[in-house]
């Protein structure tokens, strides 16, 4: 069954020479292969502050996760993990 969760996804912006880390919902698919993410990135949000409460719980549990970075690919956009030596 496709799911999809809150991920760190690490970004380099080579007009700014900068290197940032934002959330964003990454989907998978029955496999459990990335096939989409948020093109913005996402923040902690609820109706209720039991709601937001839980949604800042999941943003702890994706920090704790490997952080994912967007790379080109023959067949478009793909995210990869990063290697810890280079975080």
């Amino acid at each position: 069954m496709s799911h999809w969760n809150t991920r760190v996804i690490r970004k380099y912006d080579q007009k700014t020479d900068t290197t940032i880390f934002e959330m964003h919902e990454v989907h998978y698919d029955d496999n459990n292969r990335i096939i989409a993410w948020t093109e913005s990135s996402v923040g902690p949000f609820g109706e209720t502050l039991a709601e937001l409460k839980e949604d800042i719980k999941h943003f702890l549990e994706a920090v704790q996760k490997p952080i994912l970075q967007e790379n080109c690919h023959e067949a478009g956009e793909i995210l990869v993990e990063v290697k810890e030596s280079e975080r």
